[in-house]
């Protein structure tokens, strides 16, 4: 995520309304990035989140697609994967408001169309979501005294949403149990949740993906004719150089 910076009118009107778990559990409208272009004329939230790991994906098929040994990818998705945020017309969300929103439905999309084009070859393609954490990153979204502020509630909340993993030790839960199944077994439509009770107990729990074969398809498709531009776009950088 980016340059993330916190809605504080999002936040406190949030505080007193019924979808005060919700807000937490996903951080939808509540956190925000100021997305810009990179030196590669592409979004960053884009490139950050989903095309860098795409091409390292191209670069490494050689070596991950052996049918008689099969590849595990685990993407970190998360809760606020929003279809209504991600359009084909704009897989950037160069003209949108949720860019972080629109980058984690593309993870899900990228993983089904992942799973359709290279299961026969041996490669596939898992999606998780840690939950909501406080890490270094969103500690330095507020200062201290707003967190020890907002802490107590949001302990308290646990006990209403499993969402709260709160520590990365627990938003592991479901990547480690990903780690130990056997991939070719697991649903590719399937997102696995990591999900802490209020009294810390970590589990693994499923969720189905709101999206459609066909569309993950187009937006593959997309993201390998975006691959063809940058790299001709670099090698005319390079010869001219």
């Amino acid at each position: 995520m980016p340059n993330p910076q916190l809605n504080f009118r999002a936040l406190f009107s949030g505080l007193f309304s019924r979808k005060v778990i919700h807000m937490f559990s996903t951080a939808e409208g509540l956190l925000t990035q100021e997305d810009k272009v990179t030196a590669d004329g592409l979004q960053e939230v884009f490139e950050t989140n989903v095309f860098g790991h795409f091409i390292l994906i191209r670069e490494l098929e050689p070596l991950l697609c052996h049918s008689n040994s099969p590849s595990q990818l685990i993407w970190t998705s998360s809760r606020n994967a929003r279809k209504s945020n991600f359009h084909l017309e704009d897989i950037q969300h160069s003209s949108g408001q949720e860019p972080y929103s629109s980058s984690k439905y593309a993870i899900d999309l990228l993983s089904v169309a992942l799973n359709r084009n290279f299961n026969p070859r041996g490669l596939y393609s898992s999606v998780v979501c840690p939950g909501t954490m406080v890490t270094n990153m969103t500690c330095g979204i507020l200062p201290p005294f707003v967190w020890t502020l907002l802490m107590p509630i949001i302990w308290l909340l646990r006990f209403f949403a499993n969402a709260f993993t709160l520590t990365p030790y627990n938003g592991t839960e479901a990547l480690v149990w990903l780690f130990h199944q056997q991939p070719e077994s697991l649903n590719p439509l399937t997102k696995y949740l990591s999900a802490t009770t209020g009294f810390g107990s970590n589990y693994v729990t499923t969720q189905k993906m709101d999206l459609d074969e066909d569309t993950a398809e187009k937006f593959y498709q997309n993201l390998l004719e975006l691959e063809k531009h940058i790299r001709v776009t670099i090698q005319k950088t390079n010869n001219q150089s």
